[in-house]
């Protein structure tokens, strides 16, 4: 009689909900490389989350001087989606928690979105009316995956994991005005990097 050995394999699925996946690519700009942030904006393509599927274009410009005003503005296609994805993670994330504005965005619904790519430069623009978001990263790299632990995350609540593609620059316009500034180059995860870059299939999941 032949015995058969076992070798118990580790689970492949991850325990905790799943918060949401899809893409959140982001630029951060300066008008001094050693002053703080002008604007930091971010976008989401979400493929699916508790408040469905839907996009978010998040420019929140001199983050960090309410009465220094500029453009604070959400363009979305699902409202609840965008509301919970700023309370819930933009608001936690390192560059955005000293900004005193996240719970005085504009809000608003029923934007449409397109998506333009050319080599290595990719454009997303939304439009809602007169209102206007254009974001493109241009000269984008190599892409790299990460796993990111809950304590670590942007959260401290949630397991992320993603693939990076850092850009070379970013630019953001508002309602066909360009945000002055530039990307700086900064430490990122376990390197350097300019400060906008594409986060594709990101996936949040509750940390256990």
């Amino acid at each position: 009689m032949t015995e058969t050995s076992t070798v118990a394999l580790p689970p492949v699925v991850r325990p905790g909900a799943v918060a949401w996946t899809g893409d959140n690519p982001f630029i951060y700009l300066k008008t001094d490389p050693d002053g703080p942030w002008s604007s930091l904006s971010v976008y989401f393509r979400i493929a699916a989350s508790k408040y469905g599927p839907g996009r978010a274009a998040v420019v929140v410009e001199n983050p960090y001087d309410a009465a220094a005003g500029g453009a604070r503005l959400v363009l979305t296609d699902n409202a609840e989606l965008a509301r919970y994805l700023v309370r819930d993670f933009v608001a936690k994330f390192l560059l955005f928690r000293p900004s005193p504005l996240m719970d005085s965005l504009e809000y608003v619904d029923g934007a449409a979105f397109e998506t333009v790519r050319e080599g290595d430069d990719w454009t997303e623009v939304a439009t809602a009316g007169e209102r206007s978001v254009t974001m493109t990263w241009r000269g984008l790299g190599d892409a790299f995956a990460v796993d990111v632990p809950g304590p670590e995350s942007g959260t401290g609540l949630h397991e992320m994991f993603a693939v990076f593609r850092i850009a070379g620059a970013g630019e953001v316009s508002v309602d066909g005005g360009r945000l002055p500034g530039a990307t700086i180059e900064r430490d990122f995860l376990n390197g350097r990097g300019q400060s906008a870059g594409m986060a594709i299939s990101e996936t949040w999941v509750e940390d256990q």
